[in-house]
């Protein structure tokens, strides 16, 4: 016999299980997201002495930035250097440095390393580290944006972020689409103007072979209109890599950059792996306690949290009257829904609606 009660007219539906475990799995899905990105952070360890690390998460202190330089700090500083200032949260960054404790952290001293050179003289910074973001230059979040609707997309090239009514171009027709597609911006086309050929709209490029020996991009007009461009997964693997097309790359810094292992795809890939050996609970309690202004392992946190919540959520609906109803479940995950939001409102932390 079935124990569930039907709703009258005058009563809110019941929720079923299958409905508070959809509701559970996005909610996972949105853990998930995160711990890829916060996965390979070590809050206890300075990365500088791994050099200018391939890709890491970045954080910039706007409180030791008095002097208006550009500063970028890892995830381990960020937590143990600049506790209590004003932290940003700058995403993933390629080829970075921590500039914890030199010159342009002012006398802020690093405590996780000691002795760093006066400056990481081949760090690169764009308005990110000061808080500005796409064609615009508006911050983000941006408090007077009339909307909030519009999705942000990183160029692959720049790493710089763009709302995507400033690309001038359409974005791919299907969502899942875009999601499997990275973007180049019109400023980075212009000044590489041979990555235009690799254009999706084209379609002319073919499946190189490794090392081809013909250029292919010598049969295709000359494109003398730049704009931004959008790449289907696996478009590094179709770049021509001639003998000529290679000596280019190598001048123009870009050769790691098409490397399959410079995706952002395979840094959350590695992330995942990493974050599934790590144990949650015992992190959270040691490293994150008093964390506060940055995600950098938000997920840690994010699934104690969760369960903590959801934990006392059905405590209190089994001692009461044990019915739960849809709008008992709309308020749950609306409530962890704010919290996020809370924190996100300090810090740059790409929304469900960022692709990168």
């Amino acid at each position: 016999m079935s124990s569930e009660r039907p709703a009258t007219n005058d009563e809110e539906p019941i929720v079923t299980c299958s409905e508070l475990l959809e509701q559970i799995e996005d909610e996972e899905e949105e853990l998930d997201r995160e711990r890829a990105l916060y996965g390979n952070c070590d809050v206890d360890t300075c990365t500088y002495s791994q050099g200018y690390v391939r890709r890491q998460a970045l954080f910039t202190c706007t409180t030791c930035n008095k002097n208006e330089q550009s500063i970028g700090v890892c995830a381990a500083c960020a937590y143990h250097c600049h506790a209590n200032h004003d932290v940003n949260e700058l995403y993933t960054k390629r080829f970075f440095r921590c500039d914890c404790g030199n010159t342009k952290s002012g006398h802020q001293p690093c405590k996780l390393y000691l002795n760093k050179d006066p400056e990481n003289t081949l760090n690169k910074y764009n308005d990110n580290f000061r808080g500005i973001y796409c064609t615009c230059k508006r911050p983000y979040p941006d408090k007077e944006a009339t909307t909030s609707d519009d999705e942000m997309i990183q160029c692959i090239i720049c790493e710089d972020w763009f709302h995507s009514q400033h690309l001038g171009v359409s974005l791919p027709m299907e969502e899942n689409e875009t999601n499997q597609m990275d973007m180049i911006c019109q400023a980075c086309v212009t000044k590489y103007p041979f990555l235009a050929f690799y254009d999706e709209i084209r379609g002319v490029i073919t499946p190189p072979a490794e090392n081809n020996a013909t250029c292919l991009l010598s049969s295709n007009e000359k494109n003398d209109e730049f704009h931004t461009i959008f790449l289907r997964d696996g478009w590094r693997r179709r770049l021509c890599r001639c003998e000529q097309c290679s000596k280019l790359y190598d001048e123009l810094k870009l050769t790691p950059i098409f490397d399959d292992a410079d995706s952002i795809q395979e840094y959350e890939k590695q992330a995942l792996a990493q974050s599934e050996n790590l144990d949650g609970d015992k992190i959270l309690a040691d490293s994150l306690e008093n964390l506060g202004y940055t995600q950098k392992l938000e997920v840690l946190r994010g699934i104690n949290e969760f369960k903590k919540t959801l934990g006392d959520f059905l405590r209190e609906k089994a001692n009461g009257d044990g019915v739960l109803t849809a709008q008992d479940v709309t308020t749950f995950f609306a409530g962890l829904q704010e919290k996020r939001q809370e924190r996100q409102r300090t810090m740059f932390m790409p929304p469900d609606n960022c692709k990168s």
